[in-house]
């Protein structure tokens, strides 16, 4: 059994070209919340959204050159969880503490995918301040909040994180018997797609390929109005939308941010369940 206590995502990574020409899109469209970044790096911009899981957006250093996505689990106890991975032969890449407090070790998965775990946030003051774009510096004052009232869509929290892999078993192996996740049905017609799912109801997708890009890493957002949402992207003219329903009730929005990068928004309603079931390798079927 894995040592490792998920609690949910506490972040979501996305690599942007510049604050200016994406920001926008998460805090005034998606009504994202701007809040002080706890690390050093200028180029990190921490947004939030309702549930308390942020996106975080991170400015490119190489201009025409996008970063890389990566993907924060929240865990209840770093050490275990650095403990845990390296007992299973997991290399810990880096680790530290950040202004709040907050734990964090990084790791690669077996597709090379950058990924975090951390502990909560807010553990201790820090007195950080930021401006509506995100830029944070040291303060004495109270920790500042951007947040658009009249932003046209309200993203709820993150129902789901997809990274690609290249090998499905050895993935699995990784996600389920070192993190701990569980093998869920997936609720989608594709045998090249499997669903774990997180203590809290959110799920971790992997995508097989043979090479991910801005299209295969991507977080699905649950929204509270799905139809407002997609007559909002609509007028925007984003590029790759897609619309389509999913075999456990819910619909979702698929389209492209200022970057490249995907986004998916979800239906709010109750999904269903009991009427797929899957094998260990996250194959599923009806029933």
């Amino acid at each position: 059994m894995a040592g490792i206590t998920i609690t949910g995502f506490n972040h979501i990574a996305y690599p942007i070209s510049t604050r200016a020409h994406t920001l926008p899109l998460y805090r005034d469209i998606l009504g994202l919340a701007v809040i002080p970044s706890m690390v050093d790096g200028p180029a990190v911009i921490w947004t939030q959204m309702e549930s308390g899981t942020m996106i975080h957006p991170i400015e490119s250093s190489e201009p025409g050159k996008l970063g890389t996505f990566h993907l924060a689990f929240g865990v209840e106890s770093v050490p275990d969880a650095i403990a845990s991975l390296e007992a299973s032969g997991i290399e810990v890449t880096s680790s530290g503490e950040r202004y709040d407090g907050q734990e964090f070790a990084f790791v690669n998965d077996p597709d090379g995918n950058r990924l975090e775990f951390a502990s909560a946030n807010n553990r201790k003051p820090h007195g950080r301040v930021c401006d509506e774009w995100g830029v944070t510096t040291n303060g004495d004052g109270p920790a500042s909040r951007h947040q658009k009232s009249d932003a046209p869509i309200r993203v709820l929290s993150a129902e789901h994180a997809a990274v690609p892999v290249t090998d499905r078993k050895r993935a699995i192996t990784f996600y389920r018997d070192v993190v701990g996740l569980e093998i869920i049905p997936s609720m989608v017609e594709t045998d090249g797609l499997t669903w774990l799912g997180l203590p809290n109801g959110s799920m971790l997708h992997l995508v097989e390929t043979e090479q991910g890009d801005a299209h295969t890493y991507h977080g699905g957002f649950v929204v509270e109005d799905l139809d407002g949402a997609i007559n909002t992207i609509q007028q925007l003219d984003a590029e790759n939308i897609n619309i389509g329903d999913r075999l456990d009730g819910r619909r979702a929005l698929h389209f492209d941010d200022p970057d490249g990068n995907h986004v998916e928004l979800v239906s709010n309603n109750p999904a269903r369940s009991g009427h797929r079931v899957a094998d260990e390798w996250g194959y599923t079927k009806d029933i």
